[in-house]
């Protein structure tokens, strides 16, 4: 397995925390400033946020800032783990993890297969997903005409063969 780079796991972790903000912010305004704060912060605030790290981690191994990030989270077998296996994964490792002033989640660095401990306890690796599933970047010779507009490059001199 290709182990997931400590800082590719960081940029996923900023993306999906990115995207957690603007929920948090828009179901803030939405319920008029009673979200996630103040006296009548409901449960499902809490779900809202875990169900977007299980549901994503458990479904498809990626939540979107994984997808962006080209990383996927497997068992030992190389499969997405199940939503069985991300509740733990999500709720108990990620606060054990967290609680230990972040130790747990810096350990990636050192780990030789690159698990935090949430990764420990459930059981799970963070791979770079396969090149077979990624898409293909085209080189600037292989698009037809009208695919794709010409780009303009002034400050690049073009060589002539």
């Amino acid at each position: 397995m290709d182990y997931a780079h400590t800082f590719r796991r960081m940029y996923a972790a900023v993306v999906d925390i990115g995207l957690l903000i603007v929920i948090i912010a828009t179901v803030n305004l939405i319920t008029g400033g009673n979200a996630f704060a103040g006296p009548e912060t409901a449960p499902q605030d809490l779900l809202i946020l875990l169900g977007y790290l299980i549901l994503f981690t458990g479904i498809r191994g990626q939540t979107p800032g994984k997808m962006v990030a080209g990383i996927i989270v497997v068992d030992d077998e190389g499969h997405v783990p199940g939503v069985a296996v991300a509740i733990p994964r999500e709720m108990v490792g990620r606060l054990v993890a967290s609680a230990a002033l972040g130790l747990g989640l810096a350990w990636i660095s050192f780990d030789p297969k690159r698990q935090g401990w949430h990764d420990k306890i459930a059981g799970t690796y963070v791979v770079m997903k396969p090149k077979s599933d990624r898409p293909e970047r085209r080189s600037e010779g292989e698009f037809k005409p009208g695919e794709r507009p010409a780009r303009q490059r002034p400050w690049r001199s073009r060589r002539k063969g």
